[in-house]
């Protein structure tokens, strides 16, 4: 499967793209975006797309100098890997609408207000952990952003990430993005040779809940992540982070 392909860095951005609920887009956006995934957004603006850039390079540009030089103390401490991800991607990421479109708009609109802020919380866990089962992975890869493609009147465009390694050949990463107010861009999915994030998990999100329900799908990412991070957390030494996410 494409996500395979230097998998340690691609769930690495994975994770550190999918991990916390912002300001919700509707539902039929994100379909919307993720059904055209192969078509790019024309009328290009200088201003927004300069804005998009700049906001993105900032970010890979941490991104790469983070894990090139504090890869193996992440690696021993994931207190500190956690709160490296919490503030970097902070603003950058709507999993409100990941999970929507995740388990789709009638599924959704079925659940009560408690059950879709469970959801999201283990979806947030789940990306998460993407983010920490990269790591260990991870070698050497560098992150820039390599084009911005925005659509002022559509409100929504790509930025195209360049990954490029020492040992393997380059890959390019879309990050699939939606304006939510006048300067303000959020991502809403990720994608890696025109395959997306919400298209290959959703159908397993969608069989769960609809062959075994709600509290099957919510123990289902509860217990892998809870198995991993415990994991995770007993094999470091965490005595003094004790309380502290993800241990």
């Amino acid at each position: 499967m494409i996500w395979n392909l230097s998998q340690g860095s691609v769930m690495v951005v994975l994770g550190l793209f999918l991990m916390v609920p912002m300001t919700s887009l509707s539902e039929e956006v994100v379909e919307k975006l993720v059904s055209n995934a192969d078509t790019k957004p024309i009328n290009l603006a200088v201003d927004g797309k300069s804005g998009v850039w700049e906001q993105f390079e900032h970010l890979f540009e941490s991104v790469t100098e983070q894990l090139s030089n504090h890869q193996q103390m992440y690696i021993n401490n994931p207190v500190a890997y956690h709160e490296f991800l919490s503030s970097t991607v902070i603003e950058l990421w709507d999993s409100s609408s990941t999970t929507r479109a995740l388990i789709g708009k009638a599924h959704y609109s079925n659940l009560t207000k408690e059950q879709r802020l469970t959801l999201v919380e283990n979806v947030d866990q789940t990306l998460i952990r993407y983010a920490f089962e990269g790591l260990e992975s991870y070698g050497d890869q560098e992150f820039k952003v390599d084009d911005v493609i925005v659509n002022e009147e559509q409100g929504m465009g790509w930025v195209q990430v360049l990954m490029e390694s020492p040992v393997l050949p380059d890959i390019n990463l879309d990050i699939l993005i939606k304006r939510i107010s006048l300067d303000t861009w959020r991502a809403v999915d990720i994608r890696v040779k025109g395959v997306t994030y919400v298209a290959i998990k959703k159908r397993k999100y969608r069989e769960i809940l609809e062959e075994q329900g709600f509290s099957a799908l919510i123990d289902n990412l509860k217990n892998k992540n809870i198995e991993y991070f415990d994991a995770i957390c007993a094999a470091t030494d965490t005595s003094k982070e004790l309380g502290k996410a993800p241990c």
